[in-house]
């Protein structure tokens, strides 16, 4: 019997249940769609980072494959892989064509380059005359060439023009869904509501774009090329860690295709051209599909003003102690504040930065950076404390996947306002989430302050995240804060912290101590319980003290957003351990960390998963909540999460996962969190 689940099956189980929502007909229609392209963008990031790496530990014979199921080869885990993908796209393929049907009962029609009504076709040939052909760029492909440089993530028409005496020639077209939307709304007919595609805009007007050959024959048909993402930093010392990242990202684009999908009406001739122009050998994927790609892109899909085909947004909410408060400095002064985004309006933090940014008795402001948006009021806050005089610190991490360009250009703007940046530690990613301000005394306020978060500063993912985050002014928390940012700066002042838990030095080892502490109460009697809210656990030490803890008798429950290597209701191995993994309209991010502990609740939250890379390479900060409100709140927040019977799966160990059963009257967590919060 097997111990644990592999974590890249278990990263497809937890795509599966992604995909779940979107058979689900409860589900609003709009918002089935948007999780088929959930389900989407989510696999090509498992193709470009874990198949990669699979592929990658094959063709190098590397000795750093580690797999937490003994005795499964790469090759092994390779070809399970292709067999889940293969059942669950089979899935995909036709539950969309079950959506495309609903979306007609809704009176919204699908149209292509060959079913467009003759109402239609004067206004796409103005789009593609007046926006769109300006923009096509087509290469043309000749056996010699040199493997094309295909973006990652772009799709394309490879075309296939019949010339005289049946010679063929070749030619690839990026789709720019960069520039455009990727669906074209197209005038309504006497009520009825249409969109099509954009490539077949492009296919409809193939004989323009071809028009100086001459051919008897012209065929497009659509392909996607998944790259390995994986970057190759130089380590050359004469090379800043800034330009390395930069070259390494620009490196990436060409990086060794490991999957291919085509359209499976494809050629055969032009298929083989394909695949030997782009060197695709036996370990890269090579996936049949329909005349569409990138379907990632329904995550944008038009709501053609049909609210009701929607979840209903919500209003976020204003936490009563924040309410008619104007000075943050004071307020926090006071009191400690939880945020829960996005119930709770993220505007708070931001509004602290910009007032951080002006306050004249503010002289420093530190922060951690990992993602942020693109138009970030975070940077922009910190930019106008720079010019304001303060000392700006940003700790910011240029090796966040597929963020690394974005950062790298932020990090640019940073330094020419006057931040200073520090590029993370060496051998480490920064992935604390964590802020600190200095001011200079006032009476009634206190000099320092921070706010501690499960999740980046980005306020746009605030708007779908859930997260955590902690305001105090409580000195312990603050200087062990400022110790951290101490350490960013000079990396071989490795402090001992009494209250924050850091990775990669205290967290193992301190969770480790807690599991053993309720086996010890559990024995004596005493309350013991275990609770952990987390994206992904798949570390085996970890997963081992929670077996044993359970053979001892303590009760075990777990939320998990994405991998679960545990396997949980074994006898004799996993019987008290219960997991439960919640997918619904928000995507559940917060980590935290709740021990019985004698009736004495000890809670964390934390920006730390419990995998390897968390625990052993990467800078993680867990903070206590010592406030006997906040303890309640965030409990509550678990055991709704934890009990869902609508949302709620039970983690089981084959590849189908059940909407959790219980006796409890139906409800919805993230309805319920709000419902919650909204009394408070």
């Amino acid at each position: 019997m097997n111990k644990y689940i592999n974590r890249e099956i278990s990263w497809l189980k937890f795509n599966a249940r992604v995909l779940q929502e979107a058979q689900n007909e409860k589900v609003p229609l709009l918002e089935r769609l948007r999780f088929l392209g959930i389900y989407s963008n989510n696999l090509d990031e498992f193709y470009k980072v874990r198949y990669a790496s699979l592929v990658r530990a094959i063709n190098i014979e590397s000795s750093l494959f580690y797999n937490i199921v003994k005795n499964q080869t790469a090759e092994d885990l390779l070809e399970q892989i292709n067999k889940v993908v293969f059942y669950q796209q089979k899935i995909y393929d036709a539950l969309y064509t079950e959506l495309i049907e609903d979306l007609k009962k809704e009176n919204i029609y699908f149209v292509d380059d060959k079913t467009i009504k003759d109402e239609h076709k004067e206004y796409v040939r103005e789009y593609f005359n007046e926006k769109l052909s300006h923009t096509i760029v087509v290469l043309f492909w000749k056996e010699g060439d040199k493997t094309p440089a295909l973006k990652d993530g772009a799709f394309y028409l490879v075309v296939k023009l019949t010339l005289s005496r049946n010679k063929k020639s070749y030619a690839l077209i990026e789709v720019p869904t960069n520039i455009f939307s990727r669906f074209i709304v197209l005038p309504s007919i006497g009520g009825t509501n249409y969109f099509m595609y954009l490539e077949d805009v492009i296919r409809l007007h193939l004989k323009d774009i071809f028009s100086i050959f001459r051919y008897s024959k012209v065929e497009a048909h659509s392909i996607k090329i998944t790259r390995d993402a994986e970057l190759s930093i130089d380590n050359d010392v004469q090379i800043s860690f800034l330009q390395s990242i930069s070259e390494s990202v620009e490196g990436r684009k060409k990086g060794q295709p490991v999957r291919l999908v085509y359209d499976k009406s494809i050629s055969e001739d032009t298929l083989d051209f394909m695949i030997s122009m782009l060197e695709i050998d036996d370990y890269d994927n090579l996936t049949p599909g329909g005349k569409y790609h990138n379907k990632r892109d329904f995550m944008s899909f038009p709501n053609f003003g049909r609210n009701d085909l929607e979840y209903e947004k919500i209003k976020p909410l204003i936490p009563s102690d924040v309410v008619n408060q104007s000075n943050y400095f004071k307020l926090f002064s006071k009191k400690e504040v939880l945020l829960y985004a996005p119930y709770h309006d993220y505007s708070i933090l931001l509004k602290f930065l910009r007032k951080a940014a002006i306050d004249p008795y503010v002289k420093k402001i530190k922060i951690t950076v990992y993602r942020v948006a693109d138009d970030s009021q975070v940077m922009s806050a910190l930019i106008n404390a720079a010019k304001n005089g303060k000392e700006v610190t940003a700790a910011l991490e240029l090796r966040a996947r597929f963020d690394e360009a974005h950062n790298v250009k932020w990090s640019k703007t940073l330094q020419k306002e006057g931040v200073k940046v520090i590029f993370g530690v060496p051998g480490l990613k920064v992935h604390s989430k964590i802020c600190y301000i200095e001011r200079e005394p006032q009476f009634g306020f206190s000099t320092q302050y921070c706010f501690v978060s499960t999740g980046n500063f980005h306020e746009k993912t605030a708007r779908v995240y859930t997260d955590f985050t902690l305001f105090t002014s409580d000195k312990e928390i603050t200087n062990e804060v400022k110790e951290v940012f101490d350490f960013f700066d000079k990396n071989y002042l490795v402090k001992k912290y009494d209250n924050l838990v850091l990775s990669p030095w205290q967290q193992r080892k301190k969770i480790i101590k807690l599991i053993h502490n309720e086996v010890k109460n559990h024995k004596k009697g005493l309350p013991a319980q275990i609770n952990i809210k987390v994206n992904s656990l798949s570390d085996k030490e970890i997963i081992d003290e929670l077996y044993n803890a359970s053979r001892k008798g303590v009760e075990i429950r777990i939320v998990v957003r994405g991998i679960c290597s545990l396997i949980p209701q074994v006898k004799g191995m996993s019987e008290n351990i219960t997991v439960v993994s919640v997918i619904d309209k928000f995507l559940e991010h917060p980590r935290m960390y709740w021990f019985k502990n004698a009736g004495d609740d000890l809670i964390y939250i934390s920006s730390a998963d419990l995998m390897p890379r968390n625990l052993d390479h990467r800078i993680e900060t867990s903070c206590p909540i010592r406030s006997h409100k906040h303890k309640i709140q965030i409990k509550k927040i678990f055991e709704l999460s934890f009990y869902d019977n609508i949302k709620g799966r039970e983690v089981v160990e084959g590849l189908e996962e059940p909407y959790q059963k219980n006796k409890r009257k139906k409800y919805r967590s993230q309805i319920e969190v709000y419902n919650y919060l909204k009394g408070k």
